[in-house]
């Protein structure tokens, strides 16, 4: 599947032209639309850059209240948004919905499922973090992520 960007549909301000958007601007990359992704996000969404954030998701899901939705306390919209429409206010910022690949540290490029790449000046890596079972690592056969 493609990458998809919040562009409007018959755009051709996709992935290909993003690097033809303001060369003179720099451009960040971020990798990852979770909780260090969006907050990095939302702090340059009134600055002099362009931002793309990229991430295989279309939506950020607030954890701490997932055990909520299984008691059926909340509804999962409650805890889930679409990241376009988090970011969607920030003119200077556009979404991704891919699945990165790799980093080409030295052609500063962002390569994703299918030969597409995204190029940046600045990259920010906010993919996650790993679950700590504190010492009792037999937790996460009964207590998965």
């Amino acid at each position: 599947m493609p990458p998809t960007t919040n562009e409007p549909p018959g755009s051709t301000a996709g992935c290909a032209s993003i690097s033809a958007t303001r060369p003179q601007r720099r451009r960040i990359v971020i990798i990852g639309a979770g909780f260090g992704g969006l907050a990095c996000a939302r702090g340059l969404g009134k600055a002099d850059v362009d931002v793309v954030v990229i991430d295989r998701r279309n939506h950020n899901l607030f954890q701490p209240l997932l055990y909520q939705v299984a008691t059926a306390a909340l509804s999962p919209a409650d805890i889930s948004e679409p990241v376009r429409r988090t970011l969607g206010r920030y003119p200077n910022i556009r979404v991704v919905m891919a699945q990165v690949t790799g980093v080409d540290t030295v052609g500063k490029r962002v390569t994703m499922e299918g030969t597409a790449s995204i190029p940046y000046d600045q990259l920010v890596i906010a993919t996650g973090s790993k679950y700590n079972y504190f010492g009792k690592d037999h937790w996460q056969n009964v207590a998965p992520g």
